[in-house]
């Protein structure tokens, strides 16, 4: 009974499902039938229409009057109108019938809302006469409200003349024709859904019954299985409550180095608070003693008239200057090492920040009479960063290189992209660095001897790095072959 059942519903699953399927399958080719139908009994009036009307154009060309024409193609066509089709002449100008099958209809006007017209050409519905009246070819399906009934009409007038040719072919019949090819098309298509479906039902049938035994076997080795699994599920059980006893001993025992860790984090806390406390107070105690050396040697430098009391109180300036320089790149060296300071990124244009910190030195660069070829263009790029830190990077490279360049000197900094990487170089023409400064680059605690000049500790070069480095960029530093030196800064180009 449960066997029947369930072939009966396999049957009727395979059965819906097919003829649903048929079904639209059926109808779509029954719509591409009679599409392809409209188009060839189109192209076919089309070409009857533009005959008659060529031939027309050739008699009133050749010197017969218009009058003995429609009399002649009226006497051709009078009493052919049948089911199928035939033709008719429209006078545009006038909208009515010149010539017809049937005679009673000659003159009859067609400008009524009962002749509906379906422009194919526009895709529009319109009155007959309004496409009678235009003069371009049309066509379309032509249907009429009493009696009802539908034609298929092709359109193309005259030329020289007000007429317009129109060739009819019955679309109802068409219709009844398509509608039997559609009874007949189901009727077989039922039939033999009804017949795929009952081998099919057999066939699923069998096979189902070959994985029936299959799986009766499978259920028996299952039920083994299960059987040795109860038997570890019970061993499982007394390790569990084994290693439930020594997890609370483990909970405990984590407990207690948690509390640990947190009183090492709160006095790691409070150091680092203390840290940035201590580079606080050091920054403010340095810049306010420099600040006063520096102004009020300002102020002295303006009032004394002996040169060589100006000459030392310019010298006490310019260590102040170079002091509190100093203090400042040691303590961004020192935030940047410790990761104090909040890093805030916004997007930068780099030929931007370049031209602008360029022009900060424009003092130093009039002063030495130095070239600068700036080779950025506007589209070179942009990246996420840090502005102020970007441009201390920048003016730290270019202060060295300024500085270090000689009289008349040439500094040229260039940009390009590189695997993903904006580029930016800087070369002067000075004597480069030394073998010892290639050799320990970047080095702290052995910063004099980086800088490729004299005057300095080189923190600006180191400061440069961390700056990069809290970026994901790099900086390298090498000697030109034609002399100077070179520093390289790769940026992500992340926009």
């Amino acid at each position: 009974m449960k066997n029947n059942r369930l072939n009966i519903r396999t049957f009727l699953s395979i059965s819906i499902t097919i003829m649903v399927l048929g079904f639209i399958g059926v109808n779509y080719s029954v719509e591409k039938i009679r599409q392809q139908y409209l188009e060839i009994q189109l192209e076919s009036n089309h070409r009857t229409a533009q005959t008659i009307a060529k031939l027309f154009d050739e008699k009133l060309g050749s010197g017969i009057k218009e009058e003995e024409l429609i009399k002649s193609f009226q006497s051709a066509i009078e009493g052919s109108h049948s089911d199928e089709g035939y033709l008719c002449m429209f006078d545009q100008k006038d909208g009515v019938l010149l010539c017809h099958p049937d005679t009673s209809a000659i003159g009859m006007s067609i400008n009524s809302d009962k002749m509906k017209f379906l422009n194919l050409n526009g895709m529009h519905n319109e009155l007959l006469f309004d496409a009678v009246s235009t003069t371009k070819e049309e066509y379309g399906i032509l249907s009429f409200s009493e009696p009802a009934r539908s034609e298929i009409a092709y359109m193309v007038p005259v030329p020289g003349t007000t007429w317009k040719i129109s060739v009819h072919e019955n679309l109802d019949k068409a219709e009844k024709l398509l509608t039997q090819l559609r009874l007949v098309a189901f009727s077989g298509f039922i039939f033999l859904s009804l017949l795929i479906s009952l081998i099919a039902t057999w066939a699923v049938r069998k096979i189902s019954r070959m994985h029936e035994k299959e799986i009766e076997l499978k259920n028996r080795e299952l039920e083994q299985n299960n059987n040795k699994l109860i038997n570890l599920n019970l061993q499982i059980e007394n390790q569990h409550a084994i290693i439930s006893k020594h997890a609370e001993n483990l909970e405990y025992e984590v407990k207690k180095r948690t509390a640990e860790l947190e009183s090492i984090y709160s006095k790691l806390a409070d150091l680092e608070k203390s840290k940035s406390d201590f580079l606080a107070i050091i920054s403010h105690e340095l810049r306010t003693p420099l600040n006063g050396i520096i102004g009020f040697s300002n102020i002295l430098e303006q009032e004394l008239e002996n040169e060589d009391h100006l000459e030392f109180v310019t010298g006490i300036r310019i260590s102040g200057d170079r002091l509190l320089k100093f203090s400042e790149t040691a303590l961004l060296v020192t935030q940047l090492k410790v990761q104090s300071s909040k890093m805030e990124f916004h997007p930068i244009a780099i030929r931007d920040t370049i031209l602008e910190v360029l022009k900060s030195f424009d003092e130093v660069v009039q002063d030495k009479h130095l070239k600068i070829i700036f080779e950025i263009q506007p589209e070179s790029g942009t990246l996420f960063g840090v502005v102020d830190l970007i441009k201390q990077c920048f003016r730290n490279i270019f202060e060295n290189a300024m500085r270090h360049a000689p009289e008349n000197g040439l500094i040229s900094i260039n940009s390009f992209q590189e695997a993903g990487h904006i580029c930016v170089t800087i070369h002067d023409n000075g004597k480069g660095f030394s073998d010892e400064a290639l050799l320990r680059q970047f080095d702290l605690f052995g910063a004099d001897d980086i800088s490729h000049h004299s005057e300095g500790y080189g923190l600006g070069l180191v400061a440069a790095r961390l700056i990069m480095l809290s970026h994901s960029g790099d900086i390298q530093i090498a000697n030109q072959a034609d002399g100077g030196a070179l520093v390289t800064l790769k940026f992500q180009n992340l926009l």
